[in-house]
């Protein structure tokens, strides 16, 4: 199994500190500038304490073992954020963060001591579930070799754990910690050539009270229907046609013969012209030619229609309103495409946690914007993200948020960006893409 780990927040309390079995010691009095952390380490279960519990410091890199008393004591801890990792064989490892803040009036610093008390949780709980398929038919199949994530409360590490579905459909995920919710979701997989998903929102949940190391959770079966997944037109030829050229649009997914043939037309002063469309042989770009074999130089055509990829997703091209595809043959024809881009980086940003810079060289030539198109490693296909006005690009860089990429499973995105002139855009044939992975 591969784990990913993420933090949380617990907030910690700031009272009597005890010091000894009798003594209590109330710190806020005390003038001082560091506190003493106490970490009190108990059995979520029944809150008896836990003895040589391993708590490790983020920020002093260094380890201390809990007492007979569950107790283990940092002393001279700055003001600021203290994270704090709690482990012990036969509980699931815990992080929190503890928070020192000054009390003090005026001149006098007053730093009060911390005391965090901080459950763990016994593992020992095994949960085993099936993931079936529906194929065209209506018939349930086993659904083999797919990814399967359980995740747990974002405190816990690792807060996510992954198994593979075997040759029965079936997953199994051992040692789970009791006393907390488990959430069982399911990642897209292909099968007989289509793309299938778990409706959002159907992820399993095992009750956080319900059961105890030991226990042998059964989850409900999981089924997958077909995903529908998103077409993107990815390059047209519609700026550079001239009076004998034919339309080429390209998508970003294979699409259904059926949904180009008699379904795409082209218009000219609102009068539909006779057209055939053809579909490429890698089924990814449709080709419109007149009939008549040329266009009207100076008129101005619409082309409409809607194309259906293999998994059950729709582009869809009006004839009126703004989602228009236009040309004016003869007007673009001599028209030049801007180059392509060079030194093409993507690196986290020093300044901003969870974002990261994507820049390059100037291209030579007149660039008005920058289209990007992106990739996951979960996803088979490039498709658009956004266009970049030059005023949202800061000395040929721009910096994105990792949120809009990253998900489950997700550990690298991959982009190609094409600078565009006018309604012109680079020749995505000599483009390079660049990555850029996720930190764990």
């Amino acid at each position: 199994m591969n784990l990913k780990s993420a933090f949380a927040l617990l907030v910690a309390s700031t009272f009597l500190v005890a010091c000894g079995a009798d003594e209590v010691v109330n710190s806020n009095d005390e003038a001082k500038e560091k506190a003493t952390v106490t970490i009190k380490v108990v059995d979520n279960h029944d809150g008896s304490p836990i003895a040589e519990a391993k708590v490790y410091s983020v920020v002093d890199d260094d380890d201390d073992m809990t007492d007979e008393f569950g107790l283990s004591t940092w002393k001279k801890q700055v003001l600021g954020n203290h994270v704090f990792q709690i482990s012990k064989k036969g509980y699931a490892t815990i992080q929190t963060q503890v928070v020192v803040e000054e009390k003090g009036m005026g001149d006098v610093a007053r730093v009060p001591d911390v005391v965090a008390e901080v459950d763990m949780y016994k593992t020992g709980v095994n949960a085993k579930g099936t993931v079936l398929y529906e194929d065209d038919e209506g018939n349930k199949k086993a659904a083999a070799g797919v990814v399967v994530y359980a995740t747990l409360p974002n405190y816990i590490v690792p807060s996510e754990v992954v198994d593979t579905t075997d040759k029965n459909g079936e997953y199994v995920f051992a040692d789970l910690p009791e006393g907390v919710a488990v959430s069982i979701v399911v990642s897209q997989k292909e099968f007989d050539k289509k793309k299938y998903s778990v409706a959002v929102g159907a992820s399993k949940i095992i009750s956080a009270g319900q059961y105890r190391a030991g226990d042998v959770v059964k989850a409900p079966i999981l089924t997958m229907t077909p995903a529908a997944g998103e077409v993107v037109l990815v390059n047209s030829n519609l700026s550079k046609i001239d009076t004998n050229t034919n339309i080429t649009l390209t998508f970003s997914s294979e699409l259904v013969a059926d949904s180009v043939k008699n379904n795409w037309r082209v218009s000219r002063g609102g009068t539909d012209v006779l057209t055939t469309a053809t579909l490429s042989s890698d089924k990814k770009t449709i080709t419109i030619a007149p009939v008549s074999k040329t266009w009207t130089k100076g008129s101005t055509y619409t082309v409409y229609g809607t194309a259906y990829s293999q998994d059950g997703g729709v582009f869809n091209a009006s004839n009126t309103g703004t989602n228009r595809l236009t040309f004016e043959p003869g007007t673009g024809s001599t028209a030049k495409a801007p180059e392509n881009l060079s030194g093409l980086k993507a690196v986290a940003d020093e300044d901003l946690a969870g974002r990261f810079v994507v820049s390059w060289t100037a291209p030579k030539g007149t660039v008005t914007a920058y289209n990007f198109y992106y990739k996951t490693d979960k996803m088979n296909d490039y498709v658009f993200y956004a266009q970049f006005d030059l005023f949202d690009i800061d000395e040929n860089s721009i910096t994105l948020r990792e949120s809009s990429f990253s998900g489950t499973g997700v550990t690298k995105v991959s982009f190609i960006v094409l600078p565009v002139s006018g309604d012109l855009e680079a020749d995505v044939s000599k483009a390079k893409a660049v990555e850029y992975k996720f930190e764990d």
